[in-house]
């Protein structure tokens, strides 16, 4: 019995597959976090939804949603994020700074410049703070930001003691909150029909190869029988007739 051999797919249908893969992948966007959240958080830290919200940028505005990153262990870092109705302005962010500013108890507080920022697609504010003084070093660092979307602004508020965040603070701060964004998962139809059409011509390609092959191996098989048949038919007329007829019975005795 002949030995069947498995033959590895070949190159256009891998590639192929790689080709609907990829296509796939590129069609559809899907961010770490859904909805209004950061989306690279720092490692270590927990998200606490369940919270209290505690004292913010704005807080003499009703918060309408709230989220909390905490760090696991000491030393202490969090990063509060609340939503307000409504879409604030420069002229807010610039309002809540001097509002804080007025509320200072630590003498060495600081605070830094207001500064322009891009998050999300959206131009944003924020500015930093720290303690800082020559006795003390510096205990304590934090970014605030506010991104205004069209019916809501969130503010994104990092405080921490951690050394490893101060050491670069405040680029460390402001790299992590400007993470933040409304994660949504975005489908490019165009790319997902495409890759659909792609699919079903694949199917339909290889449907037809093997509709293909097995009309050649019936083709195959039918030239054998008609050979074993033929071959047959010939064996048949080259042998010999036996005898048919009863041998001769013996010759009489009184003959």
């Amino acid at each position: 019995m002949p030995r069947r051999i498995h033959h590895a797919p070949t190159l256009p249908k891998a590639a192929t597959a790689g080709l609907l893969l990829s296509t796939l992948l590129a069609a559809c966007s899907v961010p770490n976090f859904e909805g209004p959240q950061l989306q690279e958080p720092p490692r270590g830290f927990l998200l606490q939804s369940d919270g209290y919200p505690g004292s913010s940028m704005f807080a003499h505005l009703p918060s309408t949603y709230y989220d909390a990153w905490v760090e696991s262990q000491a030393p202490y870092s969090t990063i509060r994020i609340n939503g307000y109705a409504g879409t604030l302005t420069l002229d807010d962010v610039l309002a809540a700074q001097d509002s804080g500013r007025a509320r200072v108890q630590d003498p060495d507080l600081r605070f830094g410049p207001i500064e322009p920022l891009d998050i999300d697609g959206r131009k944003a504010w924020g500015w930093e703070e720290r303690i800082e003084s020559e006795r003390r070093g510096i205990p304590w660092v934090a970014y605030r930001v506010m991104v205004p979307y069209d019916t809501v602004s969130y503010t994104i508020e990092f405080s921490t003691e951690n050394p490893i965040f101060k050491a670069e603070a405040p680029e460390s701060l402001r790299a992590m909150v400007s993470t933040f964004g409304v994660g949504e998962t975005a489908y490019n139809w165009p790319l997902i029909w495409l890759a659909l059409g792609l699919l079903l011509f694949a199917v339909h390609t290889l449907r037809q190869r093997a509709q293909a092959k097995a009309a050649r191996l019936r083709s195959i098989n039918l030239v054998k029988i008609r050979k074993k048949e033929e071959a047959a038919e010939d064996g048949g007329d080259a042998r010999p007739a036996l005898a048919t007829a009863g041998a001769p019975g013996p010759t009489s005795s009184s003959e």
